[in-house]
């Protein structure tokens, strides 16, 4: 009995050690190998980095979950029908040590390298945005290397654009007229008649000024964004840090949490539109059961694709901005809550008079 101590305590020693630095690293994790968050866009290299990292990350929890408890409990065989068996004790021995080797070896290597980075890492950085840079384990995305390849001229229709650049807005006015749309941008989401039009295609009436200011809004929320265009927010799926943000279609609105605000006949219609489908007051869309709590995209779930699509139809994204304008009592306050909302934050103090640069 003296002689199993030294394997028991290297057990304890073990999990001590190392189940920490494994939690950090996601482990464990069972995928989507291929983040669902990117399904729409061609995929760059920072994306290649992503799934190896997904990859791996499965293996290790492949060999912790299922190879691992099953090699620790044919050891225990062995020990059993072996009481007094000296090759069947030495082979018990033999693979319980085995697996707690590969184990530490496994979650180890991660643990080395996460040392050697905490001394050649700099996680207080300014990153490119104005934050930091995060810990190095997020450095694919937080480091600026997108996972999508940026399209150009006639492919940008349907395309996902992570943090897209915005476009400066002339033009609006901070009086109570309805604007004229800035130069080349007219019937987009930077069109104050236009937007004034699609929030009331979905049930909702807004003033001369909200429909200024939404239109001044959308500049740096999606670059002036047009019919068509999927935009997700540039933390969708976690890209950035958790929780992951859910927000889509022109005005980034949260399809999880505010996901009421796309229950309107005009998500309905584009939803019907693109997919010859019947959605309707009696058949909810129900955006936010695609998610789980942290905002990532649950596997398998086909709502969220059917929710990202209505959000690209501008009636649709200017109906739910609408929404959760009426739902806040006619504050702005959803759009300045972002860390990079100093534009946004802008238009909405000025009523939506800003010049472009």
């Amino acid at each position: 009995m003296r002689s199993r101590l030294p394997l028991v305590a290297l057990f304890f020693a073990v999990s001590f050690f190392t189940l920490p630095p494994a939690a950090q690293a996601g482990i464990p994790f069972f995928g989507p190998i291929i983040p669902a968050a990117y399904n729409v866009c061609l995929p760059s290299f920072g994306m290649l980095v992503e799934v190896i990292n997904n990859i791996i990350q499965l293996l290790i929890t492949l060999a912790i979950v299922f190879v691992a408890p099953l090699m620790i409990a044919y050891a225990g065989f062995l020990f059993v029908t072996n009481p007094v068996n000296a090759s069947g004790i030495s082979k018990a021995r033999e693979v319980l040590t085995n697996t707690i080797v590969g184990i530490v070896i496994a979650l180890c290597g991660w643990l080395i390298v996460d040392a050697i980075m905490a001394v050649l890492y700099n996680a207080n950085a300014s990153d490119r945005s104005g934050g930091v840079l995060g810990t190095w384990s997020q450095l694919v995305t937080s480091g600026g290397i997108t996972p999508c390849i940026q399209l150009a001229g006639s492919l940008q229709q349907a395309q996902l654009i992570p943090g897209a650049a915005p476009t400066d807005v002339t033009g609006i006015s901070a009086t109570g007229d309805i604007a004229a749309p800035p130069a080349g941008r007219e019937g987009t989401s930077c069109d104050p008649a236009r937007v004034q039009a699609a929030a009331a295609a979905g049930g909702y009436t807004l003033t001369n000024m909200q429909a200024n200011i939404f239109a001044c809004i959308a500049a740096p929320e999606s670059s002036c964004a047009s019919d068509g265009q999927v935009l997700l927010n540039y933390n969708w799926g976690g890209a950035y840090s958790l929780p992951a943000s859910t927000a889509a279609g022109a005005f980034q609105v949260l399809l999880k949490r505010n996901s009421n605000c796309y229950e309107n006949p005009a998500c309905y219609k584009a939803i019907n539109d693109a997919y010859g489908t019947t959605y309707g007051s009696s058949e909810h869309l129900n955006c936010a059961s695609g998610f789980g709590t942290n905002g990532i995209q649950l596997p398998g779930s086909a709502i969220v694709g059917t929710c990202v699509m209505a959000a690209a139809n501008l009636n649709c994204s200017a109906s739910a901005a609408a929404c959760l304008l009426q739902g806040r009592g006619g504050s702005f306050e959803d759009w300045r809550k972002d860390s990079n909302s100093a534009r946004q934050t802008q238009c909405i103090n000025s009523g939506g008079a800003i010049g472009g640069g």
